[in-house]
């Protein structure tokens, strides 16, 4: 097994050769970084109007000692270069003292793009309560999203209704191509078409992040940032070099590179957790599982037995329940180790669906209560029947239950937006999708304006990853009319960032975090996790060893004075890691060159990554 420096050398290796030979989009020039705006003193010295927020109860739940979150809303400037050009727009903040000496402010972002992190600096202290003791506390939503002033993606009901439907995307028709050229053309117009759109990006937040260490006086901002979170602190990084404090990028984007290249990972990383770990996870515990198969083999054969018969169903009009909708509850919902549990019920539900279909075409209460038996009450501990029963819309969640999350895809978005339209009075009655998270994509960096590339991509990917290679269709990217606010990121000036890595996380392939860490060797020091496919983990890690490793960089400042790679704790329900043959070994896929853990985390803390998790495709 490859160990320490070994892993970054081994694996530079074979990331010279190609993977994908039409994978990089149309050549585009190399991007350069902004101009650096200056902060107009209005926006310094706004008056600002707190309150305890709204969470702040439960934060004082989970830890009684927690100093009070207080909330506001601040103004800042629509677009960061052009201050005046645009009315103002609100970033949505939330802040608690440190409770003993303040080493400073701390922020962080629970990714996305589009992620909501109002709550997750508090959140994350209620599992690492060293958090309220050493650092002032902010948490913020981006731009667009959450409570900060709305990104609004606005369409018509004659254009929703005018939408091409196929039965399955993951069929790779004439008809399914069609559908992801009106679909990514749709939405690119809705979201684009207020003057907000344009400036819902990662630059413009960075701008936004140093704005509010500058408003709270900080000499420098501390940051965690997951996923996404890594993008937009590599990006502040580069931007602010000399602004960065302690800085944990966890399951990291390939932030050196393209959204595009982030994006057409997702196959592969989702397939390799699901196959690797998932499957063989559920085979091993065949005697607590009902009906679902005993060898990885015998698992996927079911599965891809309940998916064809769901499509199926749906090709003859007796049902809304898809394939494709199973997918992607299965790729997002296996961000998470204990989710396996809910990933496993999901499985089950379905298979319950397509035994006894229901005459109202969706999933049913007796469905669902039929999967939770089909479970051991030792595996049925990792969840609730509550809480899947309010996941499927079966009953309303109790009071005291945090339901399931649902999914929240794009074209999830978009079915439910038809609806919408089907009640419409006329066709030009505007209709609100919400902020799509993609938009930012977008903004990012430059995509190919050639769906056929996208189609091609994707019909290719849909046979080489039979899971979910066919993700992402035809980008809304595609038909992005504004410029990318690009960056060329190379960290000159910053001190040392930790990254964090899980060898088989789904959603941020680990190739793609070593070659940007490859690309920074100056810059950050990585820590890879062996056997480990969990998306996020610093805080609430199942690796003891990654858990010590972030909290004395973060409550000292002390990195390892060289990469590492750490281990990891089981499963949900067993006793013992099982090892995968995966990127640490040096079985990595080739890409273009260029404390431990109970599994359970606080429950405020595992909200928001089910939120994040469940938004990804969004």
């Amino acid at each position: 097994m490859i160990k320490n420096q070994k892993v970054a050398v081994a694996l530079a290796a074979l990331l010279v050769a190609p993977l994908l030979t039409t994978t990089t989009a149309a050549a585009a020039p190399q991007p350069t970084d902004p101009p650096t705006p200056s902060i107009p003193q209005k926006y310094l010295d706004q008056p600002i109007q707190w309150s305890v927020c709204s969470f702040d109860a439960q934060i004082k739940r989970l830890y009684p000692q927690a100093p009070t979150t207080n909330c506001a809303k601040v103004k800042v400037p629509m677009d960061w270069a052009n201050p005046t050009a645009h009315p103002d727009i609100e970033v949505a903040i939330s802040y608690s003292k440190a409770t003993g000496t303040s080493r400073g402010l701390m922020a962080s972002n629970p990714g996305g793009p589009g992620g909501a992190g109002l709550t997750l600096s508090a959140a994350l202290a209620t599992e690492k309560p060293q958090l309220f003791s050493d650092f002032d506390l902010l948490g913020f939503d981006p731009r667009g999203f959450g409570q900060s002033t709305p990104l609004q993606c606005i369409t018509t009901a004659e254009e929703l209704e005018a939408l091409p439907v196929t039965p399955d995307y993951k069929e790779r028709t004439k008809l399914t191509h069609r559908v992801e050229v009106a679909e990514a053309k749709l939405l690119a117009d809705a979201c684009s078409a207020t003057e907000f759109g344009q400036f819902v990006s990662s630059q413009q937040t960075v701008y936004d992040m140093e704005f509010l260490r500058a408003l709270f006086k900080s000499r420098q901002l501390s940051f965690i940032g997951y996923s996404y979170g890594t993008w937009l602190g590599g990006w502040y990084a580069d931007a602010y070099p000399s602004k960065v404090g302690r800085f944990v990028l966890d399951s990291n984007m390939d932030w050196t590179h393209t959204q595009w290249q982030n994006v057409n990972f997702d196959p592969f990383s989702g397939q390799r957790r699901r196959d690797t770990q998932l499957f063989p996870w559920i085979a091993r515990h065949a005697d607590q599982i009902t009906g679902l198969g005993s060898t990885p083999a015998q698992v996927k054969a079911r599965y891809n037995g309940i998916r064809a018969s769901l499509v199926t169903l749906v090709k003859a009009g007796e049902s809304s329940v898809r394939g494709d909708d199973l997918d992607g509850k299965i790729y997002s919902t296996i961000y998470g180790n204990v989710r396996f549990i809910r990933a496993t019920l999901d499985i089950l539900v379905h298979d319950e669906f397509v035994k006894d279909p229901s005459a109202s075409g969706a999933v049913e209460l007796r469905h669902v209560d039929k999967a939770w038996a089909r479970l051991s009450p030792e595996l049925q501990a990792f969840d609730t029947l509550a809480a899947i029963r309010a996941r499927y819309g079966v009953t309303a969640a109790a009071a005291d239950t945090v339901a399931a999350v649902q999914v929240d895809s794009a074209k999830s978005v978009l079915a439910d937006a038809r609806q919408t339209a089907a009640r419409a009075t006329s066709g030009d009655q505007p209709v609100n999708l919400g902020a799509i998270g993609t938009t930012v994509r977008c903004n990012d960096t430059a995509w190919s304006h050639d769906p056929k590339f996208y189609l091609r991509e994707a019909d290719r990917m849909a046979r080489k990853y039979d899971f979910f290679g066919y993700m992402n269709g035809v980008p809304m990217c595609a038909f992005w009319k504004y410029a990318p606010q690009d960056r060329k990121l190379d960290l000159k000036g910053s001190p040392r960032m930790l990254m964090v890595q899980a060898e088989l996380d789904p959603a941020t392939a680990y190739e793609g975090a070593l070659r940007t860490h490859n690309d920074t060797l100056r810059a950050t020091r990585f820590v890879a996790i062996d056997d480990e496919g969990q998306h996020g983990q610093y805080i609430g890690s199942a690796s003891a060893c990654a858990e010590a490793i972030g909290d004395r960089f973060v409550f000292t400042g002390e990195l390892p004075g060289k990469d590492q790679v750490c281990g990891t704790s089981p499963l949900p329900a067993e006793l013992s890691v099982f090892p995968v043959d995966g990127p640490v070994d040096g079985n990595a896929v080739r890409l273009p060159k260029s404390r431990a853990n109970t599994g359970k985390t606080s429950p405020m803390l595992q909200q928001v990554r089910d939120i994040v998790a469940a938004g990804s495709l969004r």
